[in-house]
């Protein structure tokens, strides 16, 4: 039975959900964003279908989650396209095609809920009212409680106030397939970028150094040893912003006039400078990046994501680590990464078995100025 409801399609349950997708692995606004940001793995699965060429009119994605721990999430949900690519508009043709599907999928689940959103209608452009006819006509035989929600009961609104939110604070959206995604990984990641500053850093060099959060007096003398050096000055330092001691970092290049690249950790538009680095503060010289979405707060998961995603970006890395917990948890994804060089800060230690492994490079003390060697990183930032 189908029954025409207003509201947030996640506010009711169901155990099967309908999410309007494009064919080109893209979830990047509307009701695909909500989806892809509250089941990242279905996400994975859509986006390696598409590239397999496996999504199409008429042939939607499926994806099943099977919670041994909470059966409230075992849900089904069916990536309906509406579109070839993102930046066309629907058509009817499409969304017929996909409901002749859908009626013949439904046949072996009667007795579930299904929610629909109104397919092909907000960013695909279609008209509501010959949409909705489409609908009850494939759908009204069906034996399953079907809820079909209107345009004005999506994300439109939301997305409206979002995005003019990011234009309001200067913020950009960049989607994978845009122009001016970065060229170093494009191909490589599904990730939407927020940034706001100088866009072009984003495509220079970068340099990026991972520091304990709360480093011991050695890490710390080492780190601003390096820091020091004027050529390295040069360069687009990537860092993270998730602990004081990385501020810290961040206030001495800003002093220095160095260019930055800030990973933030959370929400871009949660983004709070700390008062003392407003004296410093050049947007000429500092590009602020977010993959998270932008209105959601802190969270642990987001935090290791952005730390994975500086490993994918980096051209040069430099571990600076003398006691290695917070690190080595990540080895795998470290060495996921082929297309980058590494290099690690030698302190004499058993660190070095995992810096082997990861095949970075040791950093010693200069004979001459008793301070970290840079000499081969320097070396490859001028190439």
């Amino acid at each position: 039975m189908i029954k025409f409801v207003e509201g947030n399609f996640f506010d009711y349950k169901a155990d099967i959900r309908i999410n309007t997708v494009n064919c080109v692995g893209v979830m990047g606004a509307g009701v695909a964003l909500q989806f892809k940001t509250k089941y990242p793995e279905m996400f994975k699965e859509y986006l390696k279908s598409c590239n397999e060429n496996n999504v199409q009119i008429g042939r939607p994605h499926v994806w099943t989650n099977n919670s041994i721990f909470n059966e409230e999430e075992n849900i089904i949900i069916i990536n309906f396209p509406t579109k070839l690519h993102w930046k066309n508009p629907s058509e009817y043709d499409y969304v017929e095609k996909g409901l002749n599907w859908l009626s013949n999928f439904l046949l072996g689940h009667e007795g579930k809920t299904i929610t629909v959103p109104a397919l092909g209608c907000g960013h695909g452009g279609l008209d509501w009212n010959i949409v909705k006819k489409m609908i009850s006509k494939h759908l009204s035989k069906s034996k399953l409680d079907i809820l079909v929600f209107a345009p004005e009961s999506s994300t439109e609104k939301n997305e409206v106030q979002i995005e003019n939110k990011l234009s309001n604070n200067k913020i950009v959206r960049l989607l994978p397939s845009s122009e001016t995604y970065p060229l170093k990984i494009k191909g490589k990641t599904s990730s939407e970028l927020y940034v706001k500053g100088n866009l072009d850093l984003l495509n220079t060099k970068l340099f990026s150094l991972f520091v304990n959060s709360k480093p011991d007096e050695k890490e710390k003398n080492v780190i601003f040893q390096c820091l020091n050096n004027n050529e390295l000055l040069k360069y687009t330092f990537l860092l993270g912003y998730n602990s004081s001691f990385e501020i810290d970092i961040v206030k001495y290049l800003l002093s220095k006039r160095a260019s930055i690249i800030i990973a933030l950790p959370y929400s871009i538009l949660n983004l709070k400078i700390r008062k003392d680095l407003l004296e410093y503060w050049d947007e000429n010289l500092i590009t602020i990046l977010s993959i998270g979405n932008p209105e959601s707060k802190w969270n642990i998961s987001d935090s290791v994501k952005m730390l994975k995603f500086r490993f994918k970006i980096s051209n040069i890395m430099l571990f600076t680590y003398y006691e290695l917990t917070p690190i080595i948890k990540y080895k795998n994804d470290v060495m996921e990464n082929n297309n980058n060089h590494k290099f690690f800060i030698n302190y004499w230690n058993e660190s070095i078995n995992f810096y082997q492994d990861i095949n970075a490079t040791k950093i010693g003390k200069d004979r001459t100025t008793n301070e970290p060697n840079l000499k081969p990183i320097l070396e490859l930032l001028k190439l």
